[in-house]
């Protein structure tokens, strides 16, 4: 079983298995995950990061419960603000950018192979068999039970 507590999944997905971007598993597999997540911020949030630690905890406010939690900084803006711009979704990138910024743009939300391919215009087996087998990209994997 994993340090972290999931146990690996021998199920293989469907197009109905829910997916996300896990960023634990990203941080954890991935040094340069920040460098990366860098290149999605919006021209203002960009300049903002440029001066102060891309690690930076901020709070937040769940506008639901009032509850107040810290998160990280820079998700939070390219979550909350920068997917959130006319634009960002792109037609023209590659599956697995096109995929990832869908998870962005929907607070990272599950989604399955179906529903996005609703959004890409991709057939949900194509988008299976890219984001479905052993290798993971950036983070997207199956959302796992515990």
């Amino acid at each position: 079983m994993p340090q972290d507590g999931k146990k690996f999944s021998l199920i293989k997905p469907t197009v109905n298995t829910p997916f996300k971007i896990d960023f634990d598993w990203w941080r954890q597999n991935d040094s340069n995950w920040r460098i990366f997540l860098l290149d999605f911020l919006c021209d203002e949030h960009k300049n903002a990061f440029s001066i102060q630690h891309d690690d930076q905890l901020i709070d937040a406010i769940d506008p639901e419960t009032a509850e107040v939690t810290q998160v990280d900084g820079l998700l939070y803006e390219l979550i909350n603000h920068c997917a959130q711009q006319e634009g960002f979704l792109k037609q023209n990138l590659p599956l697995v950018a096109q995929i990832f910024r869908i998870f962005l743009s929907n607070s990272n939300q599950p989604l399955n192979a179906n529903q996005l391919s609703e959004k890409i215009g991709k057939p949900a087996r194509t988008i299976l068999v890219t984001i479905g087998g052993h290798r993971v990209y950036k983070g997207i994997r199956p959302v796992l039970e515990k």
